[in-house]
């Protein structure tokens, strides 16, 4: 709790700081979005992590904001160097409307979203463009972007967490990052990203959880343009469930902390793939439950290989080494949010798929999924639909 409070004390002091340094230029704009979402995804096979069923769902997510306090300035040093700077402040509300297909509209559910969001860019230039870099075969000035966003925040503005932590089943009912969103982008080689979820509030009848999570990629410059296709980058997350208030007898706080440093090579711009990707490091978690006794650490090879040429990819993703979530059994995805297979001590996950329609607004695909452990195979065959209109996310 402790952490929580500094990591919070020291978000608002940063975003604060920025907003107040800069003179605000008067600037109102009305923006709007409306995403939707609709997923068939029949689960087949062992029942050993996960249970046979079909997911069948429609989600509608409008949402209105008005875009302020815009400004913009230049500066120029001695060196020549300019820089051009732009703040910009964001405040949406909107809602998540899910509605499972075939069992009646009593079963839908709506969650909200209202949110803010600070945003400042920088971008500096050079008169002889020294500092100009080739990136996906354009030129482009040396630029730095950072943003920080508070309240319930659609969770598509964050990066996709991979499976071991956070699951597809839960990304289905949980569209929501329900806390602090800051990201960091620069010249699109180096990545940051920290999140905190509160998941849910202590009372009588249900248990204080919330995770944060740290992620990271960088990649290289080669030959001092252009982008090497080496990178590294990491995961980490800090995962609390406390007890509720009052507790029942026996009940304990349990604790989950994660940690996945990884390598990788992208060869997509230098070979006939569309992607080409290859990414390995090694994954290791510390379980607690306080009331039962120490920390368990499990770690082991976790492993994925992405290749798309036209309208054809696989995805293969391997982990070996000791079972994860061994408080799962006791908690299942309230404490644990990745994938239940990863129980197993190898887990295989090949998946064959076709981005069919894939633009600005439209995204439609189909996958099929096999999920082979030692305890044995199961096949998800999934159909996803995305569409994505407006100009909120911009």
């Amino acid at each position: 709790m402790k952490l929580l409070r500094i990591f919070t004390i020291l978000i608002s002091a940063f975003c604060f700081n920025a907003i107040s340094a800069q003179e605000q230029e008067k600037e109102y704009k009305f923006i709007w979005g409306v995403d939707a979402e609709t997923v068939f995804d029949n689960r087949e096979g062992d029942q050993t992590y996960s249970p046979q069923q079909t997911i069948f769902f429609s989600r509608l997510s409008p949402s209105l904001g008005v875009r302020f306090g815009k400004s913009e300035h230049e500066k120029i040093n001695n060196d020549g160097i300019k820089k051009k700077y732009t703040d910009v402040h964001k405040l949406v509300a909107g809602t998540h409307y899910i509605q499972p297909i075939g069992i009646g509209y009593k079963e839908n559910k709506f969650v909200p979203t209202a949110y803010y969001t600070f945003s400042h860019k920088v971008v500096k230039e050079v008169k002889r463009d020294s500092s100009v870099l080739i990136i996906d075969g354009t030129n482009t000035p040396d630029f730095k972007v950072w943003s920080v966003s508070f309240g319930m925040i659609p969770r598509r503005l964050s990066y996709r967490l991979p499976e071991i932590l956070w699951s597809d089943s839960m990304d289905y009912y949980n569209p929501n990052i329900r806390g602090i969103l800051l990201q960091c982008t620069k010249n699109n080689l180096a990545f940051h990203e920290i999140s905190l979820d509160w998941r849910s509030l202590q009372s009588a009848d249900q248990r204080e959880a919330f995770n944060v999570n740290y992620n990271v990629r960088k990649y290289f410059h080669r030959y001092l343009r252009g982008i090497s296709p080496f990178f590294i980058g990491g995961n980490v997350q800090l995962n609390h469930l406390a007890k509720r208030n009052p507790a029942p007898e026996g009940e304990g706080v349990n604790d989950d902390m994660f940690a996945y440093p990884y390598i990788g090579w992208d060869f997509s711009d230098e070979t006939v793939f569309d992607r080409f990707r290859i990414r390995a490091g090694y994954a290791v978690s510390f379980d607690r439950c306080r009331a039962i006794g120490d920390w368990e650490v499990d770690g082991g090879l976790l492993a994925d290989l992405h290749l798309l040429w036209k309208k054809i990819g696989i995805i293969e993703t391997l982990y070996a080494g000791n079972k994860q979530f061994p408080l799962y059994p006791m908690y299942g995805s309230l404490l644990n949010m990745g994938d239940p297979h990863y129980q197993s001590s190898f887990y295989s996950l090949t998946s064959i798929y076709s981005p069919i329609v894939h633009n600005r607004h439209v995204s439609f695909g189909a996958f099929l999924d096999f999920h082979v452990t030692k305890e044995g195979t199961s096949c998800y065959q999934r159909v996803v639909l995305n569409v994505n209109l407006g100009n909120v996310d911009n």
